[in-house]
């Protein structure tokens, strides 16, 4: 069991013993953490960071989520359960430059939160791992194939003589291969894991009531379904023909249909001969009219005439070859008049149900209504305010044709307005599942039942936090909803028999140093007092915003030193034209300047037109105007700096007047006695000598 070091505020945490025992092993090795939704997976991950932020303060730790919301949610949650001082803290998302993530990066902070893309990308920039004594990967589930999560771990464990690894998960599958490929890549030692049955967590667990609400299609429904079927059955028995599917055709599946679709892409791309390309590509037309039926029946079956009438048009009006010729079929086969007579869909109703059920027993509860399409949430969001009952639309942020996204800031303000109780309930997309701090509630219902294990467990997390919770799954009969239910109430299950034998295959890493233990100073614990969270007491800044004040006052520093740097940085290639941009680095990060200031500067005069970057050196921009010869150029030296002009001795022979807006260039050069080298032209201007200059060429 781990013990709790100074750095944790033991008035922020409820002991539970199941987290210190679970934190206790993962600071020994590599650890893979599957515990369900609401348990404290942050609490754990916390607890793990305080032991080596405390132990080894000479080292930092890392924690990634997969979005920004979730990455500022865990920020939060560490400021409330360690002493911890802003300057301590870093969040580092894609909103930032590179350049000044490369200067955070080698700065002071000791905790950074950022997203695996980040880490990713910053770590080919230049971001030593080996700096890390804790790398904490939350919905670790995701550390498969070319996932960010998966290069960062390799590369950490690569360069890190002492890597220690926590992943987190509700989660992380059912396919032994699948989870065998998300230990591999993280390099996971040892496995803990928990489910609300056990008896260390079951304390600490909320019931939860899960129900099935079985539903008959209408006979409307029975008719277009047999059109549709009969539509599929034709292309799946021709793709049988061909040779493509291996399979009596009632029993080739929508799976069966994406994984010929990927090996046809692919054997595409390697074959040269025309001939057999042609043949692949008339397999492919096939198959992705099959699963374009496929599709639409799930929809009709699953979701009613809307979000199948909208599939419709846009394959109408879609581009690809196969969706043309549905089109025509389902129009001269009736599809669109039978679509037309449908009735709705009696989930609808069920709903309605469940929620005017719950709310009138229970006014001041709360609700999310899960669906996994766009086309059903606007729908059912518009409907069920019809009914009078109080909903928002929560979905993802990228824009889909005349339905544009919700931006993170957006996401943000429409949970903290339903978490307010401005509105009841909350028609949630995939997008509400995980990643987003999304509040508990009392009452979630599945549209439609999900045939992923993850999806079933992510979801139904979010209710049974605080208080008993409730599950309505509404699933129609004798249609893909029963097959799906099925299988992920097996996989579930199947996942928590696989994840529980884990340990017995899994093998220490190889390390190649250790960490030199260093406690933290009790002057910064100390100091660190007087940023306690007074969220719940009133009179303290939440930690958002003392992180948000600390990153701009970060962000302004930043800028001024950048603006001193980049002139201190163009005086130098100006007096060595060429120079090559590792060796000016190499010199700037000699003087102080860290590596990600030095790009910025260097980033800086290239916007501001002063250099040009030339492979791997940097040029004046006016040395690369000399070399084209457009115009002169002239040797000046700086005699006088009057009130709006300067006077200049021009190739030691005369003077000249030079006004500020003829003059483009670094203007800390215009001092006196300064001698520099510019493509330039001279004019006059009511009988004097003017200079007018276009580009520093070199300082003499």
């Amino acid at each position: 069991m781990l013990e709790i070091n100074p750095l944790v505020r033991k008035e922020a945490l409820e002991e539970r013993t199941y987290q210190l025992k679970v934190a206790g092993e993962a600071v020994k090795r590599n650890t893979l953490v599957v515990l369900p939704t609401a348990l404290g997976k942050t609490v754990i991950a916390a607890l793990v960071a305080s032991h080596f932020l405390y132990w080894y303060s000479g080292n930092k730790v890392l924690v990634m989520a997969p979005t920004r919301p979730l990455v500022l949610q865990h920020r939060d949650t560490f400021f409330r359960i360690l002493r911890l001082r802003p300057q301590d803290v870093q969040v580092l998302t894609g909103k930032r430059p590179p350049e000044y993530r490369l200067h955070v990066w080698n700065g002071p902070a000791r905790l950074y939160f950022a997203t695996p893309q980040v880490v990713h990308n910053d770590h080919k920039l230049g971001l030593r791992l080996s700096d890390f004594s804790l790398l904490i990967f939350d919905e670790c589930h995701r550390a498969r194939k070319n996932y960010a999560y998966t290069k960062v771990a390799e590369a950490y464990h690569r360069e890190s003589p002492h890597p220690i690894i926590l992943g987190l998960t509700a989660s992380p599958g059912a396919d032994r291969k699948k989870i065998k490929e998300i230990c591999s890549a993280l390099y996971v030692e040892h496995v803990e894991a928990r489910t609300e049955e056990d008896p260390d967590v079951k304390p600490y667990v909320s019931p939860i009531a899960v129900e099935w609400k079985f539903l008959r299609l209408p006979e409307s429904y029975q008719n277009l379904k047999k059109v549709l079927r009969d539509m599929l059955d034709e292309r799946l028995r021709k793709l049988c023909s061909m040779g493509a599917i291996k399979k009596d055709p009632r029993y080739i599946f929508r799976s069966d249909l994406l994984k010929l679709g990927e090996e046809l892409r692919y054997r595409i791309g390697e074959t040269p001969v025309d001939e057999e390309r042609s043949r692949f590509f008339g397999v492919l037309i096939v198959q992705s009219s099959a699963l374009t039926l496929y599709h639409a029946l799930e929809l009709l079956e699953s979701q009613g005439a809307h979000s199948l009438r909208c599939f419709l048009k846009r394959v109408e009006t879609g581009e690809k070859l196969s969706h043309r010729s549905i089109a025509k079929e389902l129009a001269s086969k009736g599809v669109y008049r039978l679509l037309d007579s449908l009735e709705e869909h009696p989930k609808l109703s069920a709903l309605r149900e469940v929620l005017t059920t719950q709310l009138s027993k229970n006014p001041s509860s709360n609700a999310i209504v899960f669906t996994q399409y766009r086309d059903t949430s606007s729908y059912l969001s518009e409907r069920l305010s019809e009914m009078g009952i109080s909903c928002a639309r929560f979905i993802g942020q990228t824009d889909k044709k005349g339905d544009e996204g919700l931006t993170q800031e957006e996401q943000a303000k429409l949970l903290e307005r339903f978490r307010k109780g401005e509105f009841k309930v909350l028609v949630a997309t995939s997008i509400a599942e995980e990643g987003l701090d999304v509040p508990s509630v009392d009452l979630i219902v599945f549209y439609e039942p999900v045939p992923s294990e993850i999806r079933y467990i992510q979801r139904r997390g979010r209710t049974g936090r605080k208080r008993f919770g409730r599950v309505v799954i509404l699933a129609a009969e004798d249609t893909i909803d029963m097959t799906y239910l099925r299988r992920s109430r097996k996989m579930a299950e199947r996942m928590k028999t696989m994840v529980r034998g884990l340990n017995l295959e899994l093998k220490p890493i190889l390390r190649t140093g250790s960490l030199e233990k260093r406690p933290m100073p009790e002057d910064l614990i100390l100091e660190a007092e007087k940023y306690v969270p007074g969220i719940e007491e009133g009179g303290e800044e939440p930690p958002s915003e003392v992180g948000k004040v600390w990153e701009e006052k970060n962000l302004g520093e930043f800028s001024r030193e950048v603006r001193k740097a980049s002139k201190r940085i163009l005086e130098r290639i100006l007096r060595t034209p060429g120079i090559s941009l590792a060796e000016l680095t190499n010199e700037l990060m000699a003087d102080g300047l860290d590596y990600g200031m030095a790009k910025a500067a260097v980033k800086r005069l290239k916007d501001e037109n002063q250099v040009v970057v030339l492979g791997e050196k940097v040029f004046p921009y006016g040395a690369e105007m000399a070399k084209k010869g457009s115009r002169p150029t002239h040797v000046f030296e700086v005699e006088r700096i009057l009130p709006g002009k300067a006077v200049l001795f021009v190739d030691e022979k005369w003077r000249a007047v030079l006004l500020p807006e003829d003059y483009v260039g670094p203007r800390h050069l215009l001092r006196k006695g300064t001698k520099f080298r510019a493509v330039s032209e001279l004019y006059r201007l009511n009988g004097k000598f003017h200079a007018r200059i276009y580009g520093v060429e070199s300082i003499e």
